[in-house]
């Protein structure tokens, strides 16, 4: 692994405002976040692997590109890498990723 997703510094930014949580991660982008709110527990899984980046085992991410989370919904709080900014779920950002959650959050875990 290399750059973003290398194991180096991680910085967390949780912002709570209007109902709404919004995580910004620098430094990593290869993790499972975990959020607990009042709602429960949601997992917000790392974006599928490119073709440059090495294939990695992981806890979350079976080898073989097996996923048990293969067809959940677009519009799944799990995330989606084509999502915009001011969507709710996982999106890409230039060193990291923003998740929006729809409501306060208690409680934040990487999970790397």
């Amino acid at each position: 692994m290399s750059g973003a997703n290398a194991g180096g510094p991680v910085s967390v930014d949780v912002d709570i405002e209007d109902g709404r949580t919004t995580i910004e991660v620098t430094g990593q982008r290869r993790v499972a976040t975990v959020v607990r709110s009042a709602s429960g527990e949601r997992i917000y899984l790392p974006p599928e692997r490119t073709d440059e980046e090495e294939e990695e085992t992981t806890p979350y991410r079976p080898a073989g590109g097996d996923s048990p989370y293969e067809g959940i919904a677009d519009d799944s709080p799990y995330g989606s890498s084509r999502r915009t900014p001011a969507t709710l779920g996982r999106s890409p950002t230039a060193n990291g990723f923003r998740i929006v959650h729809p409501e306060p959050v208690t409680d934040v875990r990487l999970l790397r």
